[in-house]
């Protein structure tokens, strides 16, 4: 859009300094008693006439349809002739206007001319030839640049469309990994004859539906995100034992701010699936806190030697490092600190348009 605009503005300067040249150069180049208004002079004004109706007519010409269909279908020949053709046609009209006004052939039988030996205006003069060209020059300038920004139109438009549907791609990747992983959890409870299972399978629906309808949106409520993470952590405590702790805090801002969805859970999955025990004691630290334009999401877990692991696509962190690349570039800070015995994730959002 911001292209789009830029050629327009441009091409109405263009179309100003073209008709700036056609309506004012004539007072410059054309002949006329300086002494007296322009208008007054038939000579003039004939030229005059004669040059806003053969200059803009050159103007738009060349640039709408010589150029276009004729130098761009590569008959280079015929378009030089055209061009040649229309000069010679506007000098031969201004000639034989200036030649035969009743000021040139009025004076032409004085004894001044014939003194001097002036027979009177010449055809190839300084001024039209001049004018000619400075139409022809902008009209071909005009054409280059508008086609530039067209070509520069298409190639955003381009990029957009190959941004939404990588962006695409790898949202519909997150859902698939994150439904993969979480059937997981609850055959793990059916397997074991867990009377969790039931409520199990009715967080799932909670879950799926806002990933299904929600993550359909580029943006979201902090607050519904905060909500599905909710979902997902009760989710994940109904397979836990009291050896595993999980904090979630949240802070700031949250029913103001929005946030491109599925952001944060890949992390946490990652959390849950590395740092996890059911024998030993293990920990799960998540904290989002939003600070007027900046979103601040931190987890940490510890690596539990021997914990039990979801399988895993191996997708989820990869394509939210990509997600976040290509929705804020340059506006995210993102360190994972790995270690040993912990893991943590640090994520900085600048959420200003």
């Amino acid at each position: 859009m911001a292209l789009k605009n830029r050629n327009i503005k441009v091409e109405i300067i263009i179309n100003a300094i073209t008709w700036a040249v056609i309506l004012l150069l004539p007072f410059v180049f054309f002949f006329y008693n300086r002494n007296q208004p322009a208008f007054q002079s038939e000579r003039f004004s004939k030229s005059y006439l004669a040059t806003i109706f053969f200059l803009p007519g050159l103007f738009y010409l060349n640039k709408e349809y010589l150029i276009p269909k004729i130098l761009a279908s590569k008959k280079t020949i015929s378009y030089l002739l055209i061009v040649l053709g229309y000069f010679f046609l506007y000098l031969t009209v201004l000639y034989y206007l200036n030649f035969y006004s009743d000021e040139v052939q009025n004076y032409l039988q004085t004894e001044e001319a014939k003194k001097n030996n002036w027979r009177g205006p010449r055809y190839f003069s300084t001024g039209p030839m001049t004018m000619f060209l400075l139409v022809f020059i902008i009209s071909a300038g005009s054409k280059v640049i508008k086609q530039w920004f067209t070509a520069e139109e298409i190639k955003e438009e381009i990029s957009k469309q190959q941004l939404q549907t990588e962006l695409s791609l790898l949202k519909s990747q997150v859902n698939p990994h994150f439904l993969f992983n979480t059937l997981n959890s609850i055959y793990s409870l059916s397997v074991s004859n867990s009377d969790k299972a039931p409520d199990a399978v009715l967080k799932l629906s909670k879950i799926m539906r806002y990933t299904l309808e929600e993550s359909l949106n580029d943006r979201v409520m902090l607050s519904q995100e905060i909500d599905f993470i909710n979902s997902y952590i009760d989710l994940q405590k109904v397979r836990l034992t009291e050896k595993a702790k999980i904090l979630f805090n949240t802070s700031g801002n949250i029913e103001t701010v929005m946030i491109a969805p599925l952001i944060f859970i890949p992390f946490i999955e990652n959390a849950f699936k590395y740092g996890i025990s059911t024998h030993l004691s293990s920990k799960i630290e998540v904290a989002l806190v939003a600070k007027g334009k900046e979103l601040f999401f931190n987890c940490a877990n510890d690596i539990v030697p021997g914990a039990t692991r979801l399988s895993s696509t191996g997708t989820g962190i990869s394509n939210t490092k990509r997600r976040l690349e290509l929705l804020y570039p340059q506006k995210h800070t993102l360190t994972i600190e790995n270690n040993a015995t912990r893991f943590v994730v640090s994520l900085n959002i600048n959420l200003e348009a």
